[in-house]
């Protein structure tokens, strides 16, 4: 499947970041702030280009992408990766870790740079076993801060589906987490919150009938829509 260049090298020069955090973080838990300042540009890209930081920068989705790849089975991610409930569970799960060590952190810089490795070293480490046994990004499909952003702006920089799509499923196939947009072709608009802006089936479509929006809203995009309310 082809891909932008662009996107590629700025996934390979992301990746690395994921050993060197939980790596070196474990000697200097500063490194975790590392975490915390991806964490923060995660928040702001959101805003105006919805999941892209998820499809383009993040470390952590460049590294099973790009590595993890090579030894994954790649085997049809589980309809579980797919339910509401299972990712707002494993986010209320995983933020309440995350609370906890902060809370018993107690304001101590090294101990905060800590947490925040932990939680690296436990997202990395769950991604790459249901990585390796189905597709290398099945992660991406749950991962905490990839559900909170389709809270925070799930109508931004959308994909727009042209009445020209044949439905012929190439663009599932090139999405990194199973995302068919093709279906979403009588909307217009892929209004799910699992796009995540990366543009691979924008440059596989054969009738190039995929594009993202450059300004408005998508009709029937909504927060409600975004957390499976409606």
């Amino acid at each position: 499947m082809k891909e932008k260049r662009s996107r590629r090298i700025t996934q390979w020069i992301m990746a690395p970041l994921v050993p060197l955090v939980i790596v070196g973080g474990y000697f200097w838990p500063y490194l975790g702030y590392v975490a915390l300042a991806m964490m923060l540009l995660m928040f702001i890209l959101t805003l105006f280009r919805g999941r892209f930081y998820c499809g383009w920068i993040c470390a952590m989705g460049a590294f099973h992408e790009r590595v993890l790849a090579l030894v994954s089975r790649k085997r049809n991610m589980l309809p579980v990766f797919k339910a509401k409930w299972f990712r707002w569970l494993l986010f209320i799960l995983m933020m309440g870790i995350l609370a906890m060590r902060l809370i018993s952190a107690e304001g101590d810089p090294a101990k905060i740079g800590a947490a925040f490795v932990m939680m690296w070293t436990l997202s990395t480490g769950l991604a790459i076993f249901i990585g390796f046994f189905w597709q290398p990004r099945s992660w991406c499909a749950i991962c905490p801060m990839a559900t909170f952003q389709g809270v925070i702006a799930p109508c931004n920089y959308l994909l727009q589906v042209a009445p020209s799509c044949k439905g012929c499923g190439i663009c599932r196939k090139s999405c990194p987490i199973e995302t068919n947009p093709g279906s979403f072709k009588a909307q217009g608009f892929v209004t799910s919150g699992d796009c995540m802006r990366c543009g691979n089936c924008v440059v596989n479509c054969p009738v190039k009938a995929l594009e993202f929006q450059t300004s408005g809203q998508a009709k029937g995009c909504s927060v409600l829509g975004s957390l499976g309310l409606k």
